[in-house]
Formats: structure tokens, C-alpha cells, sequence
């Protein structure tokens, strides 16, 4: 450390801060294997991690300007999270078109939280209502699974028969946990092939909308599963919003605010983790091939996404590129939105189509299935 004495005041200020910032980077890297029912400062630090990967890399530029060694302590640092690094940024070319054909023999699976087929805090109209369609007749997924989807009996906004009609397909499955005299509110999954069973695993009480729905399915006499999941949500009101954006605009804070958002992460943290395990138990115990798709809430250095993705195959990490985010809206603006599969399917290509109607944005992905 003599060599470390001898750097001016303003460098060894920031080789101290360079320090701090690459032990909480480490400590993120925790996150995916820590259960935050047991330990719960991983989970923050692993929601962070985005901006703590940030600010090393930074500090890596300030040393080669001040043509120092020290910068190697944050490429170390961030080599240690090579698996981590790999689940939040694709290295594959990736395909920026809107609409791609679908390679011959494959299954287009595509997730979409819809968010009731509105803008987020706005009113239903019939603007979106075309755009999201016409999302849907572009694509042409094979199985699309919807979450906070919204239909009505009949008329404009029975948006069950349109999808039908535009996919030409015979075969869904709808499952409502919110009814009112004119509406439905719940998840639904959509389906070329025909449907062999369906079920709800129940993640939460039956009237909210955090679930997950599974169907089997036929293809060519070769049987597989789809498990549409829609995992806790940190449920931020208004006033959280209007929080965050006071913090990020004018540095404004206190505490009553923030201990209100820090204990619905928390509950959040922990009610995933939960809902994680129900399905992953299912899936062990299924007999077929299977994916597993839907709004997991959680980022990619989660312990609900990492967990449930173990043993499997993550459509992004296989053929994502760059940093993609999948939500849209306030927070958190990551990607949250995820497709895997079990070992029986190749991943062709992948795809998050930014089209910021609801407030997450669809993912698609093509995928074959070898055996």
C-alpha cells in the first residue's frame, strides 16, 4: 500500500470509493443463490446490480485517463460475475426487425403482459386496443401467453374472439380471477395445437392476478407443457411513483416514503421466492417437455428468476443481445418479462418487440423442440 500513499488526494478518494463499489458488486453477486426469506440484503444489492456494473465500469475509464493500474480491481471484480453479467447483457447479434419469419418446424412462443390492453394509468381505446392486435397478427406465436388480459362478453373488446380469428386458432384457455357484470380480468394462453389439459396452479388468493396457468399441449404426437406465470408485483400506488420521480428530479427524500417502498420489496422479495417454488415443483414433477414464460416480476439477478431458470435454458441468454429491458414503465425498468425452456427445445431467436403500448413491452422467441 506505500505505492497507494504516494497518489494524489483525489485518487486515493477514489480508490476507496472504487473499492466500496466493487465489495457491493461482489455482494450482488449473491443474489441469485440467497432465498430472501432467510437473508434479504442480496436482493437489493442484486437489483442494483445494473447500476453498480455501471458505475465500475466507469471507474475503469477514470484510471486509464489517470493511466493507473488500480482499474483492474473492477475488471477483476467484474469478470468474478461472468454468469451474472451474461443474464443481464446478450452478446449475440440479435435481429432488430419488427417482424422476422418464423423458421420452418419451430414454435413461436410470445409473452405479453397487456396490462388490461390500456396504456399504464390510462383509459381503455380503441387506438391501443388495434396496436396490440396488430402486434398479434404480425407475430403469429404458435402459443401466446397473456397476463393482466382482459376480455368482454361481446362487442369490440371481446378480445378473446378477435385473437382467435386474427391467429386462426381453435384453441385457448382462459382463467378469470376478477369478474364484474361487463368484464373479465385474469390470464390466458392461446394455442396452434390442440389442447390436451389445462390447470391453475394457485400462486395467490383466487381474485388476484398473480398466477400460473399450464397447458399440455400436441405437436406432431409430441406432447409438451406451457406454464404461463405472472410472479408477485411490488404493487408501488401513485404515491410511490410520484415519489420516485420527486428522488430522480430533485433529490428529494424521507424516510416515511421510503421505508413504504423498501417494505413492499420486501414482501415482494419474498412472496416470489414462494410462488417460485410452486411452479418449479410442478414443473419437476411433469412428464413432457415443457416452457415456462410470463412477468416474473424480478430482474435477471433475482433469485425467483435465477432459481426457476436453473437446469433450464433462457431464451435471452441464448440469443439475446445487448441490454434489453422488458417493462416500460417507472420500476423497476429491467428487463422482467423471460421465456425458458427445458433442455428438449433449441432457442432459434429471440426478440423484444419496444412497442410501448402497455407497460411491458411483448418477448418473443422461436424455438425447436429436438426429441
Amino acid at each position: 500500500m506505500k505505492a497507494d500513499n504516494k497518489l494524489p488526494f483525489i485518487d486515493r478518494l477514489f480508490l476507496w470509493i472504487n473499492i466500496i463499489l466493487c465489495v457491493a458488486l461482489l455482494l450482488s453477486y449473491l443474489a441469485p443463490f440467497t432465498d430472501p426469506r432467510k437473508i434479504l440484503f442480496p436482493a437489493f444489492l442484486g437489483l442494483a446490480y445494473p447500476l453498480l456494473l455501471l458505475l465500475n465500469v466507469l471507474m475503469i475509464f477514470y484510471w486509464l485517463i489517470r493511466k493507473k493500474w488500480h482499474g483492474l480491481i473492477s475488471v477483476i471484480t467484474i469478470l468474478a460475475g461472468y454468469p451474472t453479467l451474461l443474464n443481464n447483457i446478450g452478446f449475440h447479434g440479435g435481429n432488430k426487425e419488427v417482424i422476422i419469419p418464423k423458421p420452418a418446424n419451430t414454435i413461436r412462443i410470445m409473452t405479453y403482459n397487456v396490462h388490461h390492453f390500456r396504456h399504464y394509468g390510462s383509459k381503455m381505446d380503441e387506438s391501443t386496443r388495434t396496436e396490440i392486435l396488430q402486434i398479434v397478427k404480425q407475430q403469429q406465436p404458435d402459443i401466446l401467453g397473456f397476463q393482466e388480459y382482459f376480455t368482454q362478453k361481446k362487442g369490440v373488446y371481446d378480445f378473446t374472439d378477435s385473437i382467435m380469428k386474427i391467429l386462426n386458432v381453435n384453441f385457448a384457455y382462459f382463467k378469470s380471477f376478477t369478474i364484474s357484470p361487463h368484464k373479465t380480468i385474469g390470464m390466458a394462453i392461446f394455442s396452434r395445437y390442440p389442447i390436451t389439459d389445462e390447470q391453475v396452479i394457485p400462486l395467490s388468493d383466487s381474485t388476484n392476478e398473480n398466477q400460473c396457468l399450464y397447458i399440455d399441449v400436441l405437436k406432431d404426437n409430441k406432447p409438451f407443457r406451457y406454464y404461463n406465470v405472472h410472479l408477485k408485483s411490488i404493487g408501488f400506488d401513485p404515491e410511490d411513483y410520484k415519489y420516485l420521480d420527486g428522488v430522480s428530479k430533485k433529490g428529494k427524500t424521507d424516510i416515511r416514503s421510503t421505508k413504504r417502498m423498501g417494505s413492499k420489496l420486501v414482501n415482494a422479495f419474498k412472496k416470489r421466492a414462494a410462488q417460485m417454488y410452486l411452479v418449479k415443483e410442478n414443473s419437476r414433477q411433469c412428464p413432457y417437455p415443457y416452457i415456462i414464460s410470463g412477468d416474473f416480476n424480478d430482474t435477471p439477478s433475482s433469485f425467483s428468476l435465477n432459481q426457476m431458470a436453473a437446469g433450464l435454458k433462457n431464451a435471452f441468454r441464448e440469443k439475446g443481445s445487448g441490454f434489453v429491458r422488458t417493462y416500460n414503465g417507472d420500476f423497476p425498468n429491467f428487463q422482467i418479462d423471460y421465456i425458458l425452456t427445458s433442455q428438449q427445445f433449441n432457442i432459434v431467436d429471440y426478440q423484444v418487440i419496444e412497442k410501448k403500448l402497455s407497460d411491458h413491452y411483448p418477448v418473443r422467441s422461436d424455438v425447436f423442440l429436438s426429441r
